[in-house]
């Protein structure tokens, strides 16, 4: 079985005029299996978002390789980078930030569907069915975000990720804004998911809670200072962690 995503020696190098080149992420590579969910924990500024900027093509890589079900992605731009958006989604840390406060949630959730070409009732129809796979009723499609809680708004942006039929969904931070009991909603929520979609849907788990990714991913990648120092089962790198950074991080949580 071939990966849905594969980052080979992935570097980014910033450039600071008057001061040394920062390395923000240092050749980084990885694999993710379909079906899989895969996180990567690190503290604020291990290179977590860098890297998945560089992913999502956001930020162009300095040195490496992206490759997203089988197709090299690194330089993808224009008509290929819109082909990649379907099938590679993502879900943000402040879900109210990623919508347009001057449109309803319905329309956020099936802009893609209108993109391509689908008629204004069924778009209708859709993205009210993905509300309520994702838990909101279909009246919530006539709420604006503001008019939503912060659980409520990040189910319709995982709706509205789901609208493409991606192959993988990136939630980058997706549940930490949100407070305990919500968290653990959207957890069951992407399990659920999960296991109504089996191997056609991947999923990249960006998160700095150890215990969280314990709960949910099949694999964890530790990164500290632009690498990746630690990997493995979660419940393993946190019974037995071989890392300092390790250590701390998991003694921090204890």
């Amino acid at each position: 079985m071939e990966p849905i995503l594969k980052a080979d020696n992935l570097t980014r190098v910033f450039s600071r005029k008057g001061q040394p080149d920062f390395t923000a992420v240092d050749h980084v590579s990885f694999e993710l299996m379909p079906g899989e969910c895969l996180g990567i924990i690190g503290e604020s500024g291990s290179g977590k978002t860098t890297l998945v900027n560089m992913i999502t093509r956001l930020l162009d890589a300095t040195e490496g390789r992206i490759v997203l079900d089988g197709e090299d992605i690194t330089r993808a731009g224009g008509k290929t980078l819109r082909k990649v958006y379907s099938k590679m989604q993502m879900v943000f840390q402040t879900p109210t930030e990623s919508f347009d406060p001057r449109r309803r949630l319905g329309d956020g959730v099936g802009e893609s569907l209108r993109n391509n070409g689908w008629s204004r009732s069924d778009t209708k129809k859709e993205a009210a069915r993905l509300l309520q796979v994702c838990g909101l009723t279909p009246e919530f499609a006539d709420r604006y975000p503001h008019e939503v809680s912060g659980g409520q708004c990040q189910r319709a942006a995982i709706a509205r990720a789901l609208a493409v039929k991606p192959r993988l969904l990136i939630c980058d931070e997706a549940t930490s804004a949100l407070d305990v009991t919500i968290q653990q909603e959207i957890i069951e929520l992407l399990n659920e998911l999960r296991w109504q979609h089996g191997s056609d849907l991947s999923i990249l788990f960006i998160c700095h809670d150890i215990a969280l990714v314990q709960q949910f991913c099949d694999r964890v990648l530790v990164m500290y200072k632009g690498s990746i120092v630690e990997q493995g089962k979660p419940d393993e790198v946190i019974r037995n962690p071989q890392n300092e950074y390790t250590r701390r991080l998991i003694d921090s949580i204890l």
